[in-house]
């Protein structure tokens, strides 16, 4: 049985927060429904839903306590939260009370709210459920919740978890307390196996984690171990780990810094998702014409592909593969700087390579024409190429200095950045130039993408501003609030304005165009976030820690 901490605090604030959550019960389930519990409301809770998983070692509840961590929860997400009565050990063992979770789940879809919409979580006894319910969830295909945040899990029944030696005597649960909650809740199903294990499962496809854990507690390493699995298998995942605190570090006053986590977890519009070692180096990506979405890995000399459950696949491709973009005829194409050639990769993974007629010209960024071909910038030799479909390559000069990204503007031509040459150039399908100096000197323009409005939007790394460029050459410049920033990849977003990635903030940014500036957190300063791109409703950025990040876009 699990020791159980008191609410903290003076007993009066505690009884208030008792009456105010049973005063906000908003509705209970009806008898003959398939789901026992109660629906709890705190005020302000507007659409979506927590299922909520008690703790209590699989073989106790505590109804009116559980009442108010559901009121707590409901307050912190801005959901309301239903508490799930589930069966309990030892009178009904595994599976019992994990079917119970699953049939919550499905109730709540079933009242029609959307499963992006909610979140599962679920403490102690209520965490390991949870892990073990989306695992059931993935295997057996359908929706997904949005979230899932998890307190103190046991992951790993079989109890070979480093930490149940290293704190015993620090914890308020021990490996023999571990015994016999084992014992009583499997009652002879396999301990080394999924989903009542969920370390055994496979992780991939799971919905963000947050997973909380005290760094005193004997599971610490089932929380741990757990997290790096579900990391290594492509889940966005936190792990916060609170010092010194032992089980159920919840129920006390870290409950409530806790409690304020959770809700700013949600709230906040990236993710993060592992795809790489760190040393590896994600630069630029791109949607596939294959509805998964394609990237550099620069320092690994391969090219990845993260399909839409997570699942990572890597290519070898060479030196220094840089830039990647979709090509006319259903495969990928990209620059490869360190080798001076220009790639193609079909979505099964065949790659062939072709070499510019300039030696050491430095293929850097690449685009697709409206000509049906694929164009490049040669930044080491001041070029522009051109390459067909069957690998016909042919170049012309670009006046200034150093062209970096380009891409396909409104009127038919190619425009593209000079970074040392301070201006914006643009190319026609004959090979004739123009060249527009830029205000700003020292400017030192890189990335450049057209914009919803007619206008080429880019970045100029040396200012700290983002530039705009109509078509007959008129150029306006925003200054980004942080003037120490170094915006350099930009893209045109699903939701109508331009997002660019800053170098130095770790940061990512928006700007509408009318020039409002939003700047927007990653979850490292020094991340270094490379290329951008749209996919799946949002927009994805290369992080130089071996991640690519998400980010929900307002809509």
């Amino acid at each position: 049985m699990l020791n159980v901490i008191a609410v903290p605090a003076e007993p009066g604030a505690v009884q208030a927060v008792r009456d105010r959550a049973d005063a906000l019960i908003a509705a209970a389930l009806p008898d003959d429904a398939e789901v026992r519990g109660d629906w709890v409301r705190a005020p302000g809770a507007q659409g979506g839903a927590v299922i909520y998983v008690h703790g209590g070692g699989f073989a106790h509840t505590m109804p009116e306590a559980e009442r108010v961590m559901a009121y707590r929860l409901s307050k912190a997400t801005g959901r309301p939260a239903l508490r799930v009565d589930y069966r309990l050990a030892p009178e009904h063992p595994y599976p019992a009370a994990l079917e119970d979770v699953l049939a919550a789940w499905r109730s709540v879809l079933d009242e029609g709210v959307p499963a992006a919409e909610v979140v599962l979580a679920g403490e102690s006894a209520g965490a390991t459920l949870v892990l073990s319910a989306l695992l059931e969830i993935g295997r057996t295909g359908g929706p997904r919740p949005g979230a899932a945040v998890v307190v103190s899990p046991v992951t790993d029944f079989a109890l070979t978890g480093a930490s149940l030696a290293a704190n015993d005597g620090k914890d308020v649960v021990n490996r023999a307390a571990l015994g016999s909650i084992r014992a009583q809740y499997l009652a002879g199903a396999p301990a080394d196996q999924a989903p009542q294990s969920p370390l055994y499962g496979d992780p991939r496809g799971l919905p963000p984690l947050l997973i909380a854990v005290g760094t005193d507690e004997v599971l610490l390493d089932d929380a741990r171990r757990f997290a790096e699995a579900a990391d290594a298998a492509g889940v966005s995942v936190r792990l916060e780990e609170y010092a010194d605190m032992p089980h159920a570090f919840h129920l006390s006053e870290p409950g409530e810094v806790l409690l304020d986590r959770i809700g700013r977890w949600l709230a906040d519009p990236v993710r993060v998702f592992t795809v790489s070692e760190p040393d590896a180096g994600p630069y630029a990506l791109t949607g596939g014409p294959d509805g998964a979405l394609w990237f550099t890995l620069v320092h690994q000399g391969a090219i990845g592909r993260r399909d839409a459950d997570g699942g990572i696949t890597v290519h070898p491709v060479g030196a220094r593969p840089t830039v990647i973009a979709q090509g006319p005829d259903g495969a990928l194409w990209f620059t490869e700087y360190g080798t001076h050639r220009i790639g193609r990769i079909a979505v099964d993974g065949t790659a062939s390579s072709y070499a510019p007629p300039t030696a050491d010209g430095g293929p850097y960024g690449i685009a697709a024409g409206p000509d049906g071909a694929m164009w490049f910038t040669l930044s080491g030799a001041d070029r522009i190429g051109r390459i067909t479909m069957d690998g016909d390559i042919t170049e012309y000069p670009a006046p200034g200095a150093f062209p970096s990204a380009l891409t396909a503007g409104p009127d038919g031509a190619l425009w593209f950045t000079l970074n040392q040459g301070n201006a914006i150039g643009r190319i026609t399908m004959d090979g004739l130039t123009t060249v527009h100096p830029l205000p700003t000197e020292a400017a030192a323009p890189v990335g450049i993408a057209e914009g919803p409005d007619g206008a080429l939007w880019f970045t100029e790394i040396g200012a700290g501003q983002i530039g705009r460029i109509t078509v007959d050459g008129t150029v306006t410049e925003y200054p980004l609030p942080d003037r120490e920033a170094r915006p350099h990849a930009i893209t045109h977003g699903p939701d109508g304005a331009l997002w660019f990635t800053e170098w130095g903030r770790g940061g990512v940014g928006r700007i509408t165009t009318d020039g409002r500036i939003t700047a927007y957190d990653l979850p490292r300063a020094d991340c270094e976030p490379h290329g951008i791109a749209p996919y799946d409703g949002a927009l994805w950025c290369a992080l130089e820690t071996g991640s690519l990040a998400r980010i929900d876009v307002p809509r």
